[in-house]
């Protein structure tokens, strides 16, 4: 008889993926390949790359491991990851005459050369910027990191408004609003400590995000997570949601991710070998 042994069948695994927005823990910042593997629950083979150089310029991944809150969602429990890049440049407008700047509360404006070798407030059409003299060169990407930790560790803006004086003033204790990395450099050289330590701050926090479904080249679909707007976690309206995804959509971004602004929800079934290791929750999977 010539026959080969053959395999085992395998039952396959239906792997759902998920759309929509919903309530999420933090459970690490760029965790190791062990960390990694006591997350997800299975052995992580690569460590993970978080930084990596092109044409002499570097870029940091920054990724945020987010579990949904069950109770919340559904009983959906789902296990992904939300990136950010910071390069190590400096963030310049398209025509290369300003760059961003960041002050020590997290906001940012586009200030001219001049302007910024004087520490000037930064001029714009509709006048002075919101913005302290205290301010410095914005990385590229940094900008999007920051919104997402002061949002996540529920700092306060550091103005109110006054009815009487019917304008914007400065809050009575502006070190609470203090919201600026001071060790960005450090990413680049694989040192994520102000990272870390900024998490273990506000541990048991949530934020809501807007979880999409990426459909690669070949077919293959893995959860997005949308990074221009992320919301407090008592946020009920959603509308600076929608209108920022609608702005990055027009401009090209995430052309083959489907997002909904939603209440979380299961988007659709993928079978797939049981054997396999397509999964959502394998970081080395990841088409990024």
């Amino acid at each position: 008889m010539a026959l080969a042994g053959g395999k085992e069948s395998k039952e396959e695994l239906e792997i759902k993926r998920y759309i929509g927005v919903a309530p999420v823990y933090v459970l690490a910042v760029n965790p190791t390949k062990e960390q990694l593997s006591e997350i997800y629950g299975r052995d992580v083979e690569k460590d993970p790359e978080y930084v990596t150089e092109k044409d002499g310029v570097k870029t940091a991944r920054i990724d945020f491991i987010l579990k949904t809150n069950e109770t919340r969602c559904n009983g959906v429990k789902l296990i992904t990851k939300m990136s950010f890049f910071i390069q190590d440049a400096f963030k310049y407008n398209k025509e290369q005459t300003k760059t961003m700047v960041i002050d020590l509360y997290g906001r940012t404006a586009w200030a001219t050369k001049e302007e910024l070798k004087a520490k000037s407030i930064p001029m714009s059409k509709s006048g002075p910027a919101n913005l302290d003299t205290n301010y410095r060169q914005c990385y590229d990407g940094e900008d999007l990191l920051t919104d997402f930790l002061k949002t996540y560790l529920q700092i306060p803006n550091v103005q109110k408004f006054d009815s009487k004086k019917n304008k914007w003033v400065m809050v009575e204790t502006p070190a609470d609003s203090e919201a600026r990395l001071d060790n960005v450099a450090d990413f680049f050289k694989g040192n994520f400590k102000e990272l870390e330590d900024a998490l273990k701050m506000q541990p048991n926090n949530q934020v809501k995000v807007l979880i999409g479904v990426k459909t690669t080249n070949d077919n293959r679909q893995f959860q997005d997570v949308f990074i221009q707007k992320v919301l407090h976690n008592n946020a009920t309206k959603y509308t600076a949601l929608e209108s920022a995804l609608q702005e990055k959509k027009d401009n090209g971004a995430y052309s083959n991710t489907e997002f909904e602004v939603c209440s979380l929800k299961e988007y659709g079934i993928a079978p797939t070998n049981f054997g396999t290791e397509q999964t959502q929750q394998n970081p080395d999977d990841l088409p990024w």
